[in-house]
């Protein structure tokens, strides 16, 4: 290895993560069907679904290449424009715009969208990728007390800034609570701001077409920005963004993940295509899920940890304690449940969890099994 500082400090960094239990590690837990797996984000289990499979394997036409370059270059499938036409009809906006990821949909589209005269209020729990966007802009980020109207009402009323955004997760990926969405129109409104929505953990399992949030809420016409992702609840690759003609065609000109990415290939459209239709088709999915996710959050009772402020399908366990939450991780796996132990910086200092993504795939033995496992769990005793 060669001598330089920078190996020093990288020794220190990992040395220093490893004494204080924050050391990731990719874990690999197999396929075997004796785990029950509390990590996925598949929510609807379509990952599984045989309606899905074979009606992606339509659409695909055999075709599983890639698109082979940049769609500013060349846009090969001509899935793009069937699955934009159906993310705009899902989502009631003008047009729709595919992008290579959830991640890359939020980088590319706030760095597109604001400048040094834009200030962004951002939740302060909202996605990581939502931070490396605003960072990547170079705008002025105001971060605003998590779901705390007064708070942004203040700052936004306070602002001298030119043009002013509003964002938030609609629904909190390690929290599994929703943002306010209607009192953050009427802060909007007052102070003249756009405002941008993830969808992300929310599109396929809330609203009366689960659509979202902002479809449960009914307010997607105030909304300027409804981004979300398609490796959720979809089961699938990719994000996008439902904008307005104008938004779209300033995002094709300036998002440079859009512009400088190859884009996503056909098959892979294909799935996504499948499935967006498939949960239109059965919008119970999601009223089911949330409804076995409200009985295990009653059942759910322990001295050792708290759900918080839940109201989803995703539930967090919070220990507090770093080495509390991957003694949980440890006692979960060791009876054959698969969670993340999520620790800082993901979440703030104080709140390690192990975060339930409970989903269609869990039978009710699988339920019982998981709240037996955590109501026996006494702390340390792993």
């Amino acid at each position: 290895m060669n001598a330089s500082p920078l190996y020093d400090r990288i020794e220190r960094e990992i040395a220093s993560r490893k004494n204080s239990s924050l050391f990731r590690q990719i874990p690999c837990f197999g396929c075997s069907n004796d785990i029950i797996d509390l990590s996925t984000n598949s929510y609807l289990n379509l990952h599984d679904s045989s309606d899905v499979r074979d009606e992606a394997q339509r659409l695909s036409e055999g075709k599983q290449s890639g698109n082979l370059a940049s769609r500013i270059v060349a846009q090969y499938s001509p899935l793009f424009d069937e699955i934009e036409s159906e993310i705009a009809s899902w989502k009631n906006t003008e047009t729709a715009l595919v992008f290579n990821s959830g991640y890359a949909t939020n980088c590319g589209i706030i760095q597109g969208l604001c400048t040094r005269d834009t200030e962004v209020f951002s939740d302060r729990l909202n996605h990581a990728s939502i931070y490396d966007g605003i960072r990547l802009s170079g705008c002025k980020l105001t971060r605003y007390k998590h779901i705390d109207m007064k708070d942004l009402e203040t700052k936004c009323s306070s602002s001298a800034s030119k043009e002013k955004v509003i964002i938030t997760d609609s629904v909190f990926s390690m929290d599994g609570d929703r943002a306010p969405l209607s009192d953050i129109v009427t802060i909007a409104k007052k102070n003249h701001c756009i405002i941008m929505i993830d969808e992300a953990h929310a599109a396929g399992i809330l609203g009366e077409h689960i659509g979202g949030l902002a479809d449960e809420t009914g307010v997607g016409d105030e909304i300027d920005i409804i981004m979300g992702t398609m490796s959720k609840a979809l089961a699938g690759c990719g994000g996008y963004v439902a904008v307005s003609h104008i938004l779209r065609d300033y995002f094709v000109n300036t998002c440079r993940s859009l512009i400088y990415s190859t884009a996503l290939p056909h098959a892979t459209l294909a799935h996504n295509l499948a499935a967006i239709r498939y949960i239109r088709s059965h919008p119970q999915m999601g009223s089911n899920l949330l409804a076995v996710a409200d009985t295990f959050r009653t059942s759910c009772r322990s001295d050792y940890f708290t759900t918080g402020n839940s109201t989803t399908q995703i539930i967090p366990v919070i220990t507090g304690d770093e080495k509390r939450a991957l003694a949980l991780k440890t006692y979960l796996c060791k009876n054959r449940v698969h969670a993340p132990a999520i620790r800082p910086p993901t979440v703030p200092a104080g709140t390690s969890r192990v975060r339930l993504s409970l989903h269609s795939g869990l039978s009710r033995s699988d339920i019982e099994h998981i709240l037996n496992i955590l109501n026996e769990w006494n702390g340390f005793d792993a």
